[in-house]
């Protein structure tokens, strides 16, 4: 194929082509990596001694005789024929007359076909005129359109989506947050990011694959030809904890693999990098942001306009190509249909995703605590009780010490970073004798017990300690007094547990509250009691 790449590239750059998927060093590479054991054909159609047009396409033999598809399905979001506008009529129809003349059973199944280019008209009159039935489906692809972007403007309404400022604020405070365009060396560290995001989720996109890592990491590092990779990430501490894997071609820019390492969920650096590439993508010139395919919320909150991505069907006259090809229809439009429903997306790659690693890794889990009694029973029936104490704080000038879980003590810690980050962004500082995993947590500001969601405000000199059974209580009063100077001092514990209900009255707690908590069925109730 490497004979053909200076016709292949000349009819681009004639178009002016903007689909990366379709750029030589994305077919050719793909091929090499990943198709090597694809029947990939390509054709080429020649005339008068000049190449005009080719025909990405790879070849299934069925029972029922065959299907043509565009090479790449699952890899490239777009897919389209690659001839010169004013030849495309006239190659359609001479190379699936040709195909459909030697392949007498054939189902073609042509992905990634964007309604933006015409294309997939071109191949519906084409179909109109040969008397054959076209079906096709439709997929939303969100675009953000540059060239028409005033960014103050547009970031206005955005700004506070999700709590962006808030979040952006509070991840700052961690420490230095960089933007940066990476070079292709960081890959592995790319890989690894996706990795943990997805390891306990249904992957689609394979991209951190042990099969598919070697083809991205090559075109990372491919620097000619109107295909480019742009590697951007987000980091903290020279840490990255975001990046973007995306593609560059004449101006358009498309994000290919988005991600994020997991222990920052809360503090949202997918959306805070979003934001700043977008930013840079108007610095850099580029025209149009792509967001690629699918229904994703998040696409949908930044867009400002809508393209189409079609899937099109069609067979020759036989009956058994005509059976499959509505079998192939009837099945894609139930998948496109389900795609729209957004909690069933989440609950195949979330909850499926999550069931499928427990077996994946049976050896080293407990299916009856792991799945029975911390997921399905809890679901059913589950009952709690809380009490919230209060201890008026009088004047102690005994003082006890504690460390202080500082930024770069949480950023290193490896069992329990996720739950410290979280805890730090909800307000608390955390305090600890000799083990940051076994601190006991303050807040000035509410009481947050986390696993029955209750949240209520603090009144001015008072504090929340919680996981104070972590460390000795009267050292944790006494410390809290002496740093926080409180009037009231606030602290929760689960009713059945006796020695922490004991202990908390030894140092002269009085209960305010009691909390019931139930769920049945997934249904939720929260009854709250003051205590006289």
């Amino acid at each position: 194929m490497s004979v053909y790449e200076k016709e292949w590239s000349a009819i681009l750059e004639a178009n002016q082509n903007t689909n990366p998927f379709i750029e030589y060093e994305f077919v050719y590479n793909w091929w090499q990596f990943l198709g090597e054991n694809e029947e990939v054909e390509i054709y080429a159609v020649k005339e008068h001694n000049r190449i005009i047009a080719f025909f990405p396409f790879q070849l299934e033999k069925t029972w029922f005789g065959y299907i043509l598809h565009f090479l790449a399905l699952g890899d490239a979001n777009y897919m389209d024929i690659i001839a010169r506008k004013r030849d495309v009529d006239r190659v359609i129809m001479y190379v699936f007359d040709a195909i459909i003349k030697k392949k007498k059973s054939v189902v073609f199944y042509l992905h990634g076909l964007l309604e933006s280019v015409d294309t997939p008209f071109q191949l519906s009159n084409y179909l109109k005129g040969r008397n054959m039935k076209e079906q096709y489906y439709r997929i939303v692809t969100p675009y953000i359109d540059l060239q028409k972007l005033s960014y103050e403007e547009y970031m206005k309404s955005r700004q506070k989506l999700h709590g962006l400022d808030r979040r952006e604020k509070r991840l700052r405070l961690l420490g230095e947050v960089r933007l940066q365009i990476s070079p292709a060396i960081q890959m592995n560290q790319i890989f690894k990011v996706h990795q943990k995001r997805w390891e306990k989720k249904n992957d689609t996109s394979g991209f951190s694959s042990d099969r598919k890592k070697a083809f991205f990491q090559y075109l990372a590092e491919q620097n000619h030809g109107k295909l480019g990779v742009r590697l951007t990430t987000l980091t903290l501490e020279n840490k990255i904890i975001s990046f973007t894997y995306g593609f560059s071609c004449r101006g358009r820019y498309l994000g290919y693999v988005l991600g994020h390492d997991s222990d920052f969920d809360v503090y949202g650096p997918g959306r805070i990098l979003v934001k700043e590439k977008i930013k840079r993508n108007i610095d850099d010139g580029f025209h149009k942001l792509d967001m690629s395919i699918g229904y994703e919320p998040y696409k949908f909150e930044w867009n400002t306009d809508l393209d189409y991505t079609r899937k099109t069907i069609f067979s020759t006259n036989t009956f058994r190509a005509k059976t499959y090809r509505n079998f192939l229809f009837a099945k894609e439009t139930i998948i496109s249909k389900l795609r729209k429903y957004y909690s069933l997306v989440i609950f195949r790659r979330n909850y499926i995703g999550k069931l499928k690693y427990y077996i994946r890794n049976k050896q080293k889990f407990n299916f009856r605590k792991i799945i029975w009694k911390k997921k399905l029973l809890p679901y059913l029936y589950e009952r709690k009780q809380y009490i919230i104490a209060k201890l008026d704080v009088n004047e102690i000038n005994m003082k006890s010490h504690f460390e202080k879980v500082t930024t770069e003590t949480a950023l290193n810690m490896k069992n329990n970073r996720k739950e410290i980050l979280q805890k730090i962004y909800n307000g608390y500082t955390g305090y600890y004798s000799t083990d940051p995993n076994k601190a006991f947590w303050v807040n000035e500001n509410v009481i947050r017990i986390d696993d029955i969601d209750v949240v209520s405000n603090l009144k001015k000199r008072s504090v929340y300690i919680r996981d104070w059974e972590n460390e000795h209580l009267e050292k944790i009063i006494l410390f809290v007094q002496a740093n926080y100077r409180p009037k009231h001092i606030f602290v929760h514990v689960n009713k059945r547990d006796k020695k922490s209900v004991k202990t908390m009255k030894k140092f002269g707690f009085k209960l305010t509250e009691r909390i019931t908590y139930s769920r049945i069925f997934g249904i939720k109730k929260v009854i709250k009691e003051e205590v006289i």
